[in-house]
């Protein structure tokens, strides 16, 4: 099957590559959207928490609240959207997901009041829950085997580059004109997304067997139908063994419980129960829960010059990290640059932790260049462990739940960040900040020795082959 594969990929040459970059690109810019939305937070707070100098500011309170609310509507979308993109497509689904978006960002250029902060935020977890799982799913039915592991990293590069767009745009203007300025990505890409075709496998599933060779052809270079004659052959084939293919009218009407006892087959929550976890580990070490209070922590370790410009600095560090993945996890694979990533980072946040412990007890003198290396090091190497999750998820689940299945993945990761943002302060206040970074070093090193032994390798291998593995 393998073998198939990668002969049909080489036939199609450099005009397929092109048309699946530019089809993954175009989903992109809602992505970029996604990631300026994640980074907003830090933003906002960075301008308003305890500043008597603006229209109105934030309590310690409002700052915990308006840092993590974004991810408990997060799930709300994500649950939704995996049974909408069943039944009416993942290319509708993107759509319909970029007007929240717009809404948010223009209400949040308007806002004068943490109400109308908290508003704005909720509109942009619902545009985040709602795309992730139709473009995940998208990605990897759209790419050939030797693309699908570049094409999803830049899927979760697109959030990076995101944030570092949104940081450098802070640095230079107020935070309102930011906010206007971004509806700029979610309007660009309703333009894109209309110019590229459904996901073939979607189109296969629903009996529209002529669409679907359409946008096979369109997807490996506009070539003509003969051409794609052996891939489409396998595709409506996988869809046979994946218990997809021609569903009904009638099939379509499923409920909800129904739809549900398909996480009772070893193939959906086997790779669920680790999807979560490697999210859970991920999260952690690559120190999401406190990354919308970063400005309050620089402060605490001496850090309170040249913060905006720093915050510029860690996001660059970061997309040049996701770079680093796209181009070297083909050949890398996803289970080696988890192991590495994630150990690195984790010694991270042990050196961060023994840093602040000796400032305070006296060992040393404060020496503003440990604080900034660490945490350099922290958003470069974080960036691994952020986005490999996140390739994973658009490949372990089988084709006949991998809507819901994402669905629920991504919501389940956004109520654990929320969970995990919501409860970072009061933690803080309790273990003080230099326990807190080596209390979440420990649950690093467990994390990184369940996945050394359990993370099978996902790179270079056909949905089948990776769906037949976890049954």
């Amino acid at each position: 099957m393998e073998n198939k594969n990668e002969n049909t990929s080489k036939i199609y040459g450099t005009k397929a590559t092109v048309a699946q970059i530019f089809a993954t690109i175009a989903q992109g810019f809602l992505l970029i959207g996604l990631g300026m939305e994640i980074g907003m937070p830090t933003v906002v707070i960075q301008q308003l928490y305890q500043n008597s100098d603006s229209e109105f500011s934030l309590t310690l309170t409002e700052i915990s609240w308006y840092g993590s609310l974004l991810n408990i509507f997060h799930p709300v979308g994500s649950f939704v959207s995996g049974f909408l993109q069943e039944r009416f497509g993942r290319k509708r689904c993107i759509i319909f997901a970029n007007f929240p978006s717009i809404f948010g960002w223009i209400l949040l250029y308007y806002t004068h009041s943490a109400v109308s902060l908290y508003a704005s935020t909720i509109l942009m977890g619902l545009s985040i829950g709602f795309s992730e799982a139709p473009i995940l799913s998208y990605v990897g039915e759209i790419t050939e085997p030797r693309l699908r592991g570049s094409m999803a990293s830049l899927t979760s590069t697109a959030p990076m580059l995101g944030v570092s767009f949104l940081f450098t745009l802070a640095y230079f203007f107020e935070w309102q004109t930011v906010a206007l300025l971004s509806t700029f990505c979610p309007i660009t890409s309703i333009c894109l997304v209309t110019l590229i075709p459904e996901s073939p496998i979607w189109l296969v599933a629903k009996g529209e067997y002529e669409k679907a060779e359409k946008a096979l052809c369109w997807l490996r270079g506009w070539v003509k139908p003969e051409v794609v004659k052996t891939e489409y052959l396998e595709l409506v084939r996988y869809n046979e063994i994946s218990g997809t293919q021609q569903i009904t009218p009638v099939a379509n009407q499923k409920n909800l419980f129904s739809k549900l006892a398909q996480f009772k087959d070893p193939s959906v929550y086997r790779p669920l129960r680790l999807i979560i976890f490697y999210f859970l580990i991920s999260i952690i070490v690559s120190t999401i829960p406190w990354r919308p209070f970063i400005s309050k922590i620089m402060t605490e370790v001496g850090l309170s010059n040249n913060q905006s410009l720093l915050l510029v600095a860690f996001a660059v560090l970061q997309n040049i990290g996701c770079v680093i993945v796209v181009l070297t996890v083909h050949c890398l694979g996803k289970r080696f640059l988890t192991n590495l990533t994630f150990s690195i980072n984790t010694l991270l946040l042990f050196l961060f932790g023994i840093y602040i412990i000796a400032i305070k007890n006296g060992y040393i003198c404060s020496t503003p260049w440990i604080p900034i290396t660490i945490l350099c090091g922290v958003y470069f190497f974080g960036a691994s462990v952020i986005i490999l999750p996140w390739m994973a998820l658009s490949e372990v689940f089988p084709n006949k739940s991998r809507g819901i299945a994402i669905g629920l993945s991504a919501g389940l990761l956004y109520l654990l960040i929320f969970v995990l943002r919501k409860s970072y302060l009061a933690v803080e206040a309790l273990l003080t900040l230099e326990y807190t970074m080596v209390f979440f070093g420990f649950f690093g090193i467990f994390g990184s020795l369940y996945l050394y032994f359990f993370l099978p390798e996902t790179e270079n291998k056909t949905l089948l082959e990776i769906e037949e593995f976890f049954k």
